[in-house]
């Protein structure tokens, strides 16, 4: 199941950046996301942690030249601190159920922010969404309808 969701994460990744011109938030994103689309939490976790991250490098680039392979790896790193941090202090407590807004993976969120970075945060977001709406479309109808719950 793992591995379908990547390969059609992949594909669509390919064709949204050959036809469109935009990137799905790094290749493998849409298939990780597209797994997840039920956990709202995990989601949300996650789009947290790499605004974050993106917002971290733009203050670090007033400061340093931040600029490809170097911006990238940084946004790996920031994303992933923040994400490994984030299982273990991003827990809201609600009136009788606590929220925890956990990222998937922890290399997912670093490769969020290094997109918002190179291409806008309202394109990545909008192609991601689409692809991993698409992925696990495609991952349903070949498990035979099974809505996968995660």
């Amino acid at each position: 199941m793992i591995e379908l969701s990547i390969t059609l994460g992949l594909v669509f990744s390919l064709l949204s950046y050959e036809v469109f011109g935009l990137a799905a938030g790094g290749i493998v994103v849409p298939g990780y996301i597209a797994l997840q689309l039920t956990s709202v939490e995990k989601l949300l976790g996650t789009f947290i942690i790499a605004f974050a991250t993106f917002v971290i490098i733009k203050v670090l680039q007033k400061f340093m030249f931040l600029y490809g392979r170097r911006q990238m790896v940084l946004s790996l790193l920031i994303g992933a601190l923040l994400a490994i941090s984030s299982r273990n202090f991003f827990a809201v407590d609600l009136t009788h159920s606590a929220v925890k807004l956990s990222a998937i993976g922890w290399v997912i969120p670093g490769l969020i922010a290094n997109w918002f970075a190179k291409q806008g945060v309202f394109k990545t977001v909008s192609v991601l969404v689409v692809t991993a709406v698409l992925v696990r479309l495609l991952v349903i109808l070949f498990n035979g309808g099974d809505l996968l719950l995660y």
